[in-house]
């Protein structure tokens, strides 16, 4: 087999604007800076499953003894709350799960749902692996730091840390049953305080993930809820969602309920048309949440199965369910409204439900956001061992990592494959690819904006490179790797693969 190169070119075409890239590295999750591409699939990325981090284990993590659980419908509807070994059920341990890295004190912090009406429980963790739930209530007899449920939290990067507002969480209250999002503020993620007196701040409905975070695109704040398409519950429900943004100046305590609407309703849309018996879509957003990396905004989006619409005797732990069952997608988009759902409707979920008999096998739950770290994403979601509307639905916490920018790729096969971006203004000195090419080959070549080979840098210039395998492969040519003789021109990269995946590629400042 003759050497197979993986090239950065210039393909002639006719003369069009540039887009915009600067030193923002660039996701093969859609095609913005892609102009053409030949024997390449784009493909979801593939998680590696590390097992369970968190179970529960505190007396707030299980479903309480009858006559203790505050509410009618629970009362009657749960049973004992014990399976049939005995044992208590978790039945909604890590249902909403945040986890965010503090950067000030090195440490990681968790705060998940334990049982649906004891509030939001806390843990810390020094390495992301082995986690503890300090017992910071305030009767010190648990880990109950806000009593909400739907609760998701973030580190605001436009305060410093020790402001009374460096934390700020949206949470559905718990307690009168409006299903309305309200919001809160921290200084340490422990000790919190509501804005608007506890009262909401918008309308319905509330009750699967809100969401508050800050946009450094937009320089605003989102909050992200569901709302309803038909119904509130039971049968003729229909869940969708609603992103929001702050109108007046992001003053989040002179205006906790300045918020306009960006985008409602927004719903799977799945082009299969499925209904479940109550004609309804049978595919619907439980929730959907944001997290905004390298210029993009992505969507951990809970998908829900609906066949079931109130709670029965369920406990089968072995059989891997299809109905009545949550899933965990990807979804994304460039200007934070309009998010691309192809994954759904291609049902490849980014983490996926695990086998038969596993802690994950009829419910992944995502994170309100995912974390960066040590050169992987580290994404933290609940897992159900039962069905969603089973009295059975067990729940542990899971970690799964994700390559460094590996949402997506452009793959290609045995068959030589080309990649081809559009025009750019070529800012930085120096290139560096996140490819995969293990078991193959790959050549860059770079051209200028009518998709001529630029002496010195063509496919001709460029060394061959087999068994690359690099989040930060920079390549390289008879010239070397020094960009700088041709700063500030227009340029198309040309990238070719054979057995390999291509995943990002950054010109950056050297």
């Amino acid at each position: 087999m003759g050497v197979f190169l993986v090239v950065l070119s210039v393909v002639a075409s006719t003369p069009e604007e540039p887009v915009s890239v600067g030193l923002q590295k660039q996701l093969m999750v859609d095609d913005y800076v892609i102009e053409r591409k030949e024997n390449v699939t784009r493909r979801p990325g593939t998680v590696k499953k590390c097992g369970i981090v968190l179970e529960p284990t505190l007396p707030t993590d299980f479903i309480p003894p009858p006559g203790q659980r505050n509410s009618r419908d629970y009362e009657s509807n749960l049973g004992t709350g014990k399976k049939p070994d005995g044992t208590r059920v978790a039945l909604d341990f890590g249902f909403y799960t945040t986890v965010l890295w503090n950067e000030k004190d090195q440490k990681f912090q968790m705060w998940y749902m334990p049982w649906r009406l004891a509030g939001v429980g806390y843990a810390e963790s020094e390495d992301g692996l082995h986690w503890t739930k300090p017992l910071v209530g305030r009767d010190g007899k648990d880990n109950i730091v806000h009593l909400s449920q739907s609760f998701s939290c973030m580190i605001d990067p436009t305060v410093p840390w020790g402001h009374p507002e460096k934390y700020k969480a949206a949470f559905d209250s718990n307690t009168d049953r409006v299903c309305q999002p309200g919001l809160a503020h921290s200084a340490d993620g422990i000790h919190w305080s509501d804005y608007n007196d506890g009262k909401p701040v918008t309308g319905r409905a509330a009750d699967c993930f809100d969401q508050i975070l800050w946009d450094p695109i937009m320089k605003q704040y989102r909050l992200t809820c569901r709302t309803d398409v038909g119904g509130q519950g039971g049968t003729k429900e229909y869940r969708s969602a609603r992103i929001m943004v702050h109108d007046k100046g992001n003053d989040l305590k002179n205006h906790p309920m300045a918020w306009r609407t960006i985008a409602d309703k927004i719903v799977v849309d799945d082009p299969k048309k499925e209904t479940n018996p109550w004609g309804n879509p049978r595919l619907q957003f439980n929730w959907m949440t944001c997290w905004i990396y390298e210029g993009i905004y992505f969507a951990p989006m809970n998908v829900y199965t609906m066949d079931e619409s109130h709670f029965f005797e369920g406990f089968d732990y072995q059989t891997r369910h299809e109905k009545d069952v949550l899933d965990f997608y990807l979804g994304t988009s460039r200007d934070g409204v309009n998010f691309d759902k192809s994954w759904i409707y291609a049902r490849r979920p980014l983490v996926p439900r695990g086998p038969a008999g596993s802690f994950d096998k009829d419910g992944a739950f995502p994170p309100s956001q995912f974390i960066t770290h040590n050169d992987e994403h580290w994404i933290y979601y609940g897992g159900a061992a039962e069905r969603h509307y089973s009295i059975g639905r067990d729940m542990k916490i899971g970690l799964a990592k994700l390559r460094l920018d590996g949402f997506a790729c452009l793959e290609a096969k045995d068959e030589p494959g080309t990649v081809v971006t559009k025009p750019f203004k070529l800012e930085g000195s120096r290139l560096a690819v996140n490819v995969d090419a293990a078991r193959g080959e790959v050549r860059v070549e770079i051209l200028d904006a009518q998709g001529r080979p630029v002496p010195g840098f063509s496919a001709r210039d460029a060394k061959s490179n087999r068994a690359v395998d690099q989040l930060r492969w920079t390549p390289q040519w008879k010239a070397g790797h020094d960009l700088s003789a041709i700063g500030g021109s227009v340029i198309r990269l040309k990238f070719q693969l054979r057995n390999a995946k291509l995943y990002a590629f950054t010109v950056a400042a050297d």
